[in-house]
């Protein structure tokens, strides 16, 4: 292989890593908004007698693998009852762990969401508690996990 068929090959890489990143983002949105419509529908029985669930628009800065910086606008989902609030941040798309991050702020605790594709293609989320700074396992996010979170974080 000549010395330009391996420039030609690395370019050829480099502008697949970066269309691969940027299809990455363009897709995270909706991703995230999946999630958000299925945490929603499990909690339509208690938003039926006063919990309130809303959307704020936020903006995320960050770098994918390659190095290349992406800004982009996604909602956060907000919860709130009894003067309690739950607040689901997307902080990244890229993770070293996964392939993105949703923190769930919540005073006193430190608890995200992580999504994975096994080798379908198939998007999981799981619900990571860091405690004293050590990650404990991650365990699937189901309905009753997440409303073990829900009540925990409003003091329901």
């Amino acid at each position: 292989m000549s010395k330009a068929d391996e420039l030609a090959a690395r370019l050829k890489q480099t502008r697949h890593t970066q269309a691969d990143a940027a299809l990455e983002i363009d897709c995270w949105p909706a991703q995230v908004y999946d999630l958000y419509h299925r945490i929603e529908a499990w909690l339509q029985p208690v938003t039926e007698v006063g919990l309130k669930i809303r959307r704020n628009p936020t903006h995320v800065c960050e770098s994918s693998p390659d190095g290349e910086s992406h800004d982009y606008a996604i909602d956060q989902l907000v919860i709130e009852a009894n003067n309690h609030s739950l607040i689901f941040d997307p902080i990244a798309r890229f993770t070293e762990d996964g392939c993105g991050r949703v923190e769930i702020k919540v005073p006193g605790r430190d608890q995200s969401l992580l999504r994975t594709v096994d080798e379908h293609g198939e998007s999981h989320w799981w619900l990571q508690t860091i405690e004293t700074g050590q990650e404990l396992d991650a365990i699937a996010l189901t309905e009753n996990n997440l409303l073990q979170v829900v009540q925990q974080g409003l003091n329901l």
